[in-house]
């Protein structure tokens, strides 16, 4: 028998129902099926996204909604959603991806080789999946997962799963503007986690030149600076950590829009090891 497992998901007003569709089936079609799927309806959704959470759930009873009255943020309401799921094993997932069928099993095998979190390559696509913009490799064992954790985050957070109890223990997500996944995995990295990632592709991301537009500004550039000073203080960054991440990335940060698509999409295909 299969270890049992939970699915945790976050969703919000703004997603578009295509898009949910398409990942929920993507779930769907998996080799092996999540016990519970812990949704997280981060504040009123629009009458078409809750309509099709009502569809799914009527096919495929097993999902648990956990109801934020509000908007929260991906960070707090994810730390709900960990509180809600019944299994040791927890997967994420984004309501706008989408996962090969194989993806589950495949990361179940792994954590059960005794890891704490595992994860894995990623695909990013812009409209369709057959418009491919960049495969972001990963380092595969820890030491190395650790190393590229000094420069930017190792994980491909939609594609990830763990133990819920190395998560809690490292002090579960927390609200953190954009960089929820990077600050667990630091912490989790210092509570004596250990990581995996799976070379190959197990998670189909969409990407967008909104997403470049999101990852730039003065905002952005300053609440990364502000982490790297956070990290240095958890004892993880160096100073030169700091010094190194602050120019390479506020710059990035602080270019058009256009541009940072452009260096961006370089980056996936050439600097993720």
């Amino acid at each position: 028998m299969k270890t049992p497992f939970s699915l945790l998901i976050s969703l919000y007003h703004k997603e578009k129902p295509s898009y949910l569709r398409e990942a929920l089936d993507s779930v769907f079609k998996q080799t092996i099926l999540p016990q519970e799927i812990v949704l997280v309806k981060d504040g009123p959704l629009t009458a078409e996204l809750d309509a099709i959470l009502d569809e799914y759930n009527t096919r495929y009873p097993i999902f648990k909604f956990v109801v934020n009255e509000t908007n929260l943020g991906l960070g707090r309401a994810l730390a709900k959603g960990i509180l809600a799921c019944e299994n040791e094993f927890v997967f994420r997932m984004d309501t706008d991806d989408i996962i090969p069928a194989e993806r589950f099993e495949k990361e179940i095998d792994a954590l059960n080789k005794g890891y704490d979190i595992v994860s894995c390559w990623s695909l990013l696509f812009e409209d369709n999946i057959n418009n491919v913009i960049a495969v972001k490799t990963r380092p595969e064992h820890h030491d190395d997962i650790v190393k590229l954790a000094h420069k930017r985050s190792p994980i491909c957070h939609p594609g990830c799963a763990f133990r819920k109890s190395s998560v809690i223990k490292a002090g579960n997500y927390r609200h953190n503007l954009l960089y929820e996944d990077y600050d667990l995995w630091v912490r989790m990295i210092m509570s004596g986690s250990k990581f995996y990632n799976i070379q190959e592709v197990l998670c189909y991301v969409r990407t967008s030149m909104d997403l470049a537009k999101r990852r730039g500004g003065l905002r952005y550039a300053r609440n990364e600076i502000r982490n790297f000073f956070r990290f240095r203080k958890m004892g993880f960054y160096t100073t030169k950590d700091v010094i190194c991440n602050s120019i390479t990335h506020s710059f990035v940060r602080i270019v058009p829009s256009s541009l940072r698509h452009k260096i961006l999409r370089w980056a996936w295909n050439h600097k993720s090891h």
